[in-house]
């Protein structure tokens, strides 16, 4: 993910080699709102915690539901994704990630020592009518099924305030260039039935590879709420401009809150 300002610490290597271990058994009016790329505001909006006071790093990885995710395809290949615990046992994450059968997935658990193990799924379902033969992907979404043990708090899904152009929203992943949780923010730039996109020409925030599963959410009087999954983006470099906008699967979408309902019943849906 591509921001004004970079915030992580952990190289994504040093997760990726814990997961590998255990999968190796297995329109809006009246103008856009202000966004807020102040360093605390975003990690805070995340659950994570600036790493020193007006610092950068985001940091409290259990404290905050945006969780890193290691997929295993046949061969050995390794994808890296992220996700957002919507339940105690349910992670929502990109379809794409999961797609081509993969032979395992492990989520990163973080003690509070900041050492990591990694954790392996139960099982995991792509939304029926995902179709990746062309961006933007539809129904790019996909829920992953874990064994309760996560320290992470959950996200609820906000469905009762539709999104709109211009609304502020952020949005967090493990991705590129570094492989760090990082949390940025943007205005929507567009809204439809499928999917939610932004537009970067740096001055505000974008995703990048890994970030993808990632949630977009807007912050409420109770804290944050996903409005979105990321799914797809520009081929630029990541941080490079682009006038290609970066979409983000639309979860107000009624067959994709169905779809979330019947998969992770325990998601709380506002």
């Amino acid at each position: 993910m591509r921001r004004v300002n970079k915030y992580g610490v952990r190289a994504v290597g040093v997760v990726a080699a814990s997961l590998a271990a255990v999968l190796a058994g297995c329109g809006g009016g009246g103008g856009p709102e202000p966004v807020n790329l102040d360093p605390t505001a975003l990690c805070n909006s995340a659950g994570a915690q600036p790493k020193v006071v007006n610092g950068a790093s985001c940091v409290s990885y259990t404290s905050t539901p945006v969780v890193f995710l290691l997929i295993v395809r046949k061969g050995g290949t390794q994808v890296a994704c992220s996700g957002t615990r919507i339940s105690p046992t349910h992670v929502l994450t990109a379809a794409h990630c999961l797609s081509g059968q993969p032979v395992g997935v492990a989520v990163a658990n973080f003690k509070s020592d900041t050492s990591v193990k990694g954790l392996s799924a139960r099982g995991w379902v792509l939304h029926p009518a995902y179709d990746g033969s062309k961006g933007p992907f539809p129904n790019d979404v996909a829920v992953v099924t874990f064994p309760a043990g996560l320290p992470n708090p959950t996200m609820p899904i906000l469905a009762s305030q539709p999104a709109a152009a211009g609304q502020a929203v952020s949005f967090a992943g493990w991705g590129q260039p570094t492989g760090d949780l990082a949390v940025g923010a943007a205005n929507l730039a567009e809204v439809n039935a499928q999917s939610l996109s932004i537009k970067f020409d740096g001055s505000q925030s974008t995703t990048c590879p890994g970030d993808s599963g990632g949630p977009m959410y807007r912050m409420l009087e109770g804290g944050a709420a996903v409005i979105g999954v990321a799914s797809s983006g520009p081929s630029t470099a990541c941080g490079q401009a682009s006038t290609v906008n970066a979409y983000f699967t639309n979860l107000q979408t009624p067959t994709v809150l169905e779809f979330i309902r019947a998969n992770a019943p325990g998601a709380v849906i506002l």
